[in-house]
């Protein structure tokens, strides 16, 4: 070996050929009087149990000379300082090509740790450097394993960050979730962060945005008054674009059309409020944001009914379904169909002679029930000569006879009159007497022959 012996003195850096490897030291031959020694402890900063784990009989090293004793003939060597070159420059390199790599936290400081990695333990990791959260006590960090990545070197001071590290792990872990919340997912994550306009929702490392208008098919007009921060909800995911996601609520919900049809059916009875009078009917909530329309004619089966001066918006009533279309929202209710048609049963016709009960004496007739209905007799209907007041020849609960002059029912209008009745009981007598009486008797007058019975009649 071409070793210059004039090297070997304390303090200068010199190569040397292992020859010897025991546990616990190496010889080396430095070409010197003596060999070389170097003990475990001299030899690396590594936690190893033998040299034989560091050096092999016939490397090659660099040392730094310790101490010299030509009297004892004792050669001291060391590889700390070598090592711990070796590895800062290793460790610059780190720092060039932002490489993260493994460093142990030898102890703790006030300020931060004391880190060790590849033979160099002067790093150091700042409190603020140590995670992505805040922490304030470093307890337990001693002996810890941390990946970290060089942030600063300054000469000899190495600063290291396990938090830099901690960003990029999350923010791969972040791309990788986010490219997997697709379109038409159903997820349940958390409310993060309630704004004016929505809610932001999180899963994992992803947040998503749910919108106002996108919680629920009600309308509502305060987020905070139907989510709180921490809430865990579920959502559908209606749209995933580029890094945003956008979510749903009301996409998991039945409409309150599909809810409401799910619990009725036509024919049934339900109540509601009037919310709206409109010129063809009025619009009338059965539920929360379920309207119909009950149309002005389905409102009393009599037709003269006045919808508009009746009813006012406020009002409760009951109503039947008549008909339901969930898909359009629309509904039509019905207040007459549950109640009583009283002309529904009636069976009249025009010409037709009928008996009732004078229920009400009016200024130009009188009302009289006929089958259950109120039918108009007009005064000049009454009897055949002028009167001022029906009262003058009817009292209330008479009952007179009548033909039916007008009948409509879909109309609720009969009309009758008692004269024409009266004319035509006449009318029937004489038809009578004609089939009976010689012809020597029909010279006489209608007048004559029924003066009796017309004033009977009268």
């Amino acid at each position: 070996m071409d070793f210059n012996v004039k090297n070997v003195k304390e303090g200068n850096r010199i190569k040397g050929k292992v020859y010897k490897v025991e546990k616990n030291q190496v010889l080396v031959d430095i070409n010197y009087t003596t060999e070389g020694t170097i003990y475990l402890n001299e030899l690396t900063n590594k936690p190893v149990d033998s040299a034989k784990n560091i050096v092999q009989e016939g490397d090659i090293i660099e040392l730094i000379v310790k101490k010299v004793d030509d009297e004892k003939g004792i050669v001291l060597l060391s590889r700390l300082e070598i090592e711990e070159q070796e590895a800062f420059e290793t460790i610059q390199k780190y720092f060039d090509d932002d490489v993260t790599f493994e460093a142990k936290v030898i102890k703790t400081t006030k300020g931060g740790l004391v880190l060790s990695a590849i033979g160099y333990e002067r790093m150091f990791m700042p409190l603020s450097e140590v995670s992505t959260e805040f922490i304030d006590n470093l307890d337990g960090y001693t002996g810890q394993v941390l990946n970290v990545r060089v942030i600063e070197i300054k000469r000899n001071k190495v600063i290291v960050s396990h938090k830099a590290v901690l960003k990029d792990q999350q923010k791969e872990e972040k791309k990788a979730e986010l490219e997997s919340i697709k379109e038409g997912d159903i997820l349940e994550g958390k409310v993060s962060k309630i704004l004016p306009y929505g809610a932001f929702i999180r899963f994992g490392q992803v947040d998503g945005l749910l919108h106002i208008s996108e919680i629920s098919h009600h309308n509502v007009k305060r987020v905070s008054d139907v989510l709180k921060e921490g809430q865990t909800v579920e959502v559908k995911v209606i749209e995933a674009k580029n890094n945003k996601r956008s979510l749903s609520m009301k996409a998991l919900q039945k409409t309150p059309w599909e809810a409401f049809a799910d619990t009725h059916k036509v024919g049934d009875e339900v109540e509601g409020t009037i919310v709206k009078k409109m010129q063809f009917g009025m619009l009338v909530e059965v539920e929360r944001d379920v309207a119909g329309i009950v149309n002005k004619f389905d409102y009393s089966w009599n037709p003269r009914y006045n919808l508009a001066g009746d009813v006012n918006v406020g009002d409760k009533i009951n109503i039947k379904i008549i008909s339901i279309d969930v898909e359009n929202r629309k509904m039509t209710l019905s207040k007459k169909h549950l109640e009583y048609n009283p002309w529904e049963d009636v069976e009249v016709k025009v010409g037709e002679a009928v008996s009732g009960q004078v229920k009400e004496l009016q200024n130009n007739g009188a009302l009289v029930e006929v089958q259950g209905v109120n039918a108009f007799l007009p005064i000049g209907e009454i009897v055949d000569k002028r009167i001022e007041h029906p009262k003058e020849v009817l009292s209330i609960d008479d009952v007179i006879n009548g033909i039916i002059t007008k009948f409509d029912k879909r109309a609720w209008q009969m009309v009758i009159s008692k004269t024409a009745y009266e004319e035509k009981q006449v009318r029937d007598e004489y038809k009578k007497y004609l089939k009976t009486e010689n012809k020597k008797d029909q010279s006489q007058t209608l007048g004559e022959l029924f003066a009796d019975k017309l004033k009977n009649f009268k």
